[in-house]
């Protein structure tokens, strides 16, 4: 059975068993099992009608809505190979994108269409209404024809990397399904269950989580388009959600809302965040006010899900990462790339059946960091002697403060400590004799300067930790997918 095909016969079998159950609510928009598969059968039909065929790659940019799920399907359908692409990205990003992976048609909503056009510019030579209902709009891509994916891709992922162009990440059937598998099975999500995403279904975390859990599982798929902290509380508690795919900017922002009666929580199984680290500030600072537990979850487009913490131990180990899911093996390694002893630091590597085998495009220099099964993530950590990952920041992101590395994470978590400081980011920095110092970027919840908080850091860092300039910003800047990215032209000096 060719790549795609399978996973949708895999994902069909389970929708057949769990017909009468609701799949996904939007707003109004509530889809029963059956409905989902009677909407996949009909687009079938309809991108049928548009060309789409076996082996074609066909883009999928849609904002968080019900159609998602059963377009998805429908592709799969036809054993196209479905690329998630952030309808975010624009110009130089989805120029690589259709150069690397040469998409017949991007699917995407009424709004976005406007401003995918535009970044496409004479990419796009076509534009077709499909869907009245809940608008998609399909967006035919010029042919290139030199160039092909393999054979065995059924999905494609992609991911800022460091010069801002994405890697592009090849995904066949079998790790779609094992990566489904593994968080099914680790977060033991059931039929009864009811997942709120809130972040992005055509990320990883949102789509892997999210629509694949709920398609395998049974479970319903709360689907939303944004994020306003009162109302997510009330809905957290009125619709009964037991896992909730958050972010840290959204816990600090629940934190922060005020209220007249706080929500009860009880009933919410999983409180995730990813994307970004998690403080141990924010964790603690949650659980005092909602008396409930964020679960830091851990993975990247190569790997899937890896690690998720454990409820019950969040408490006593509030900077991990949590244990490697099921399925997942996680180890660390030395420069040598030799195993170190449990509390020893290394860099983190992810094994398992959900691993990509290749990149398609923006393959890291040097060895790639996809070999058989496992990949070298460039993460410093450790593990504890109850197999707990600790991660202790990016080795292609230390500072070199005088022949001594510093690590960022390190230094943005003891800012983010401070009671003033609502998030930070660090970078490191050149002064003019091209010497690197520690810079460090902050928005705040409530007043303070860039002298108080360099003297907090220097009570709990040493002092070549210390950030040598601290920007206060209104905002930090971000990527596509949402997560910070400070890059050397943000800083001001």
């Amino acid at each position: 059975m060719s790549a795609s095909m399978k996973v949708y016969e895999s994902l069909r079998e389970r929708i057949r068993q769990h017909a009468d159950r609701l799949a996904v609510v939007c707003g109004p928009a509530r889809f029963r099992f059956s409905d989902l598969a009677r909407e996949t059968d009909r687009l079938v039909g309809a991108f049928s009608r548009l060309g789409i065929t076996r082996r074609h790659v066909v883009g999928l940019a849609l904002p968080n809505q019900a159609m998602l799920a059963p377009a998805y399907l429908a592709l799969c359908a036809l054993d196209a190979a479905v690329a998630l692409i952030s309808t975010k990205y624009r110009n130089h990003e989805l120029d690589a994108i259709v150069a690397h992976t040469g998409p017949r048609w991007i699917l995407t909503g009424h709004a976005e269409s406007a401003d995918l056009t535009t970044s496409l510019k004479a990419q796009c030579v076509e534009s077709r209404h499909i869907d009245a209902a809940e608008p998609l709009i399909a967006l035919k891509i010029a042919d290139l024809p030199d160039v092909s994916i393999p054979e065995d891709v059924a999905l494609l992922k992609f991911t800022s990397g460091s010069t801002g162009q994405p890697k592009g990440i090849g995904l066949t059937a079998d790790n779609v399904l094992a990566e489904t598998a593994c968080v099914v099975d680790t977060l033991a999500v059931a039929p009864d269950d009811r997942i709120l995403a809130l972040v992005p279904l055509t990320h990883s975390y949102g789509f892997d989580l999210g629509v694949l859990a709920s398609l395998s599982s049974g479970a319903c798929l709360h689907v939303g388009s944004g994020f306003i902290p009162r109302m997510t509380l009330q809905y957290l508690q009125s619709e009964r959600i037991s896992i909730f795919l958050g972010v840290p900017p959204m816990y600090r922002s629940l934190i922060d809302t005020r209220l007249r009666e706080l929500p009860d929580l009880s009933g919410v199984r999983y409180l995730l965040s990813c994307t970004a680290p998690l403080s141990a500030a924010t964790i603690r600072e949650f659980h005092e006010r909602f008396g409930a537990v964020i679960c830091q979850h851990y993975g990247s487009s190569e790997t899937g899900a890896a690690t998720n913490h454990v409820p019950s131990e969040v408490l006593n180990r509030m900077d991990s990462v949590g244990r490697p899911m099921a399925g997942v093996t996680v180890s660390i390694v030395d420069e040598h790339g030799r195993p170190v002893a449990p509390g020893n630091v290394g860099e983190v590597i992810v094994s398992g059946p959900a691993v990509a085998p290749r990149y398609l495009m923006g393959q890291p220099l040097g060895r790639n960091p996809l070999q058989g099964g496992s990949y070298r993530t460039g993460e410093i950590g450790l593990l504890d002697d109850a197999g707990f990952l600790h991660l202790r920041g990016r080795i292609d992101h230390l500072i070199n403060v005088g022949g001594l590395k510093v690590g960022p994470d390190e230094v943005s978590a003891v800012l983010e400590q401070h009671p003033a400081v609502r998030e930070a980011a660090v970078i490191g920095a050149k002064d003019a004799a091209g010497e690197e110092f520690v810079y460090a970027a902050v928005t705040l919840r409530s007043e303070s300067d860039e002298s108080a908080l360099i003297e907090f850091c220097g009570r709990h860092l040493a002092q070549y930790k210390v950030p040598r300039r601290i920007d206060i910003r209104d905002h930090l800047p971000r990527g596509a997918t949402g997560k910070v990215q400070l890059r050397p032209e943000d800083i001001v000096i």
